[in-house]
């Protein structure tokens, strides 16, 4: 009986690995990417890294048979528009690079896509405005630096797709992408275990989207995003695990004296830099003065009012007299900037019925409200 299922275990594990190649893969033709399944039949655990290289390649159907890749898998400079013919690939137990594939549109062909253990790198792609088809990825990373790396997308503009994604072990990096406006897209994103750098992002205005991001390590570096003017969005992100704050070459941003800064600021162990941004956010003798100032979420929303609430047309914002009105911003539930406004009324009758959030700066700090469009 044990030698019965000796045989039925090694068989298995023939079906599964037996034919497959212990080399790294190399695919650098659409000839080759085609004859996968006839070369290596029932193969479906690749032992190595599959590296799929070449301007010939235009889709990747014939990897259909594929479920995982234990040392990475590798997809440069083709001219896929997507990734139809990795439907089978549900956990990869290694990393995901993607680079300088200026056909992609789209990820169509991984939304069973769940988990990725390595990396997650997608960079110097010129097409792909965002994450449409990654909508069941929630996990990325290990107990290594690397994490998620969103790098040099010369035409993304939203982070739309990750929706699901909750959890990145490893640093998060989003930098050089010149259109995107916002972090729309990562409404559930709670955890990054490494570093966050937002940098060089020329058009962010904003980093809605992270609002529920509560948890992040090493290093918070806000740097050189031409546009930005807020990050209010990263106000319930708790800063007891973060050992430097850098916020500096944002022209336009006047405002960073939320609770994860303030609470930076008087940390002693805590490394913090914030220098050439707008007044009221260029020194951190300035930004603490702010957050002597400020006040508590639950105060600062006694001392606010929004009505009619549902609204059909003016909703009107009023404050005590303890506290300045500065700006106030619409936002969809996806975290996308709807309007912006330095008036404290504000037209809803050209918007859709549903739900929208409205955030409020005023000299005591921010607060943000659920408002209900009838």
């Amino acid at each position: 009986m044990k030698k019965e299922l000796f045989y039925v275990l090694l068989l298995v594990s023939f079906i599964g690995f037996g034919q497959c190649p212990n080399d790294d893969i190399y695919l650098t033709t659409q000839a080759e990417i085609d004859a996968f399944s006839s070369n290596f039949p029932n193969c479906t655990h690749l032992i190595k890294s599959l590296n799929i290289e070449g301007s010939d390649i235009s889709n990747l159907n014939g990897l259909s048979q594929i479920q995982d890749v234990d040392e990475g898998i590798f997809i440069v400079n083709t001219n896929i528009e997507n990734f139809s013919g990795l439907e089978n690939i549900q956990n990869l137990s290694s990393s995901l690079i993607i680079t300088e594939n200026n056909s992609l549109v789209n990820f169509e062909g991984l939304q069973n896509l769940e988990t990725i253990t390595g990396q997650l790198a997608i960079a110097l792609n010129g097409q792909i405005i965002n994450f449409t088809g990654l909508n069941s990825l929630y996990s990325v990373g290990n107990d290594s630096d690397l994490g998620v790396l969103i790098n040099s997308n010369d035409s993304l503009v939203s982070l739309d797709g990750l929706t699901n994604l909750t959890q990145i072990y490893g640093s998060f990096r989003v930098e050089k992408n010149d259109l995107l406006e916002n972090f729309g897209g990562l409404v559930n994103l709670e955890s990054i275990y490494g570093w966050l750098g937002i940098l060089d992002n020329d058009m962010l205005e904003t980093l809605s989207g992270l609002e529920n991001l509560l948890y992040c390590e090493d290093y918070l570096s806000i740097t050189g995003n031409a546009s930005l003017s807020s990050v209010s969005s990263l106000v319930n992100l708790d800063s007891s695990a973060i050992i430097g704050v850098i916020i500096e070459d944002n022209p336009l941003l006047s405002f960073c004296a939320i609770a994860p800064v303030c609470d930076a600021i008087v940390n002693p162990n805590t490394y913090v830099i914030i220098n050439n941004n707008l007044a009221g956010c260029n020194s951190v003798p300035e930004v603490e003065a702010q957050c002597d100032l400020s006040i508590t979420e639950a105060d600062l929303s006694e001392n606010l009012s929004f009505f009619p609430n549902p609204v059909s047309s003016i909703l009107n914002i009023e404050t005590s007299k303890t506290i300045s009105f500065k700006q106030a911003t619409v936002y969809s539930t996806l975290g996308k900037p709807i309007l912006e406004t330095s008036e404290n009324q504000i037209n809803f009758e050209t918007l859709s019925a549903g739900i929208y959030f409205v955030e409020v700066i005023t000299d005591k700090g921010v607060l943000t409200k659920k408002i209900v469009k009838q």
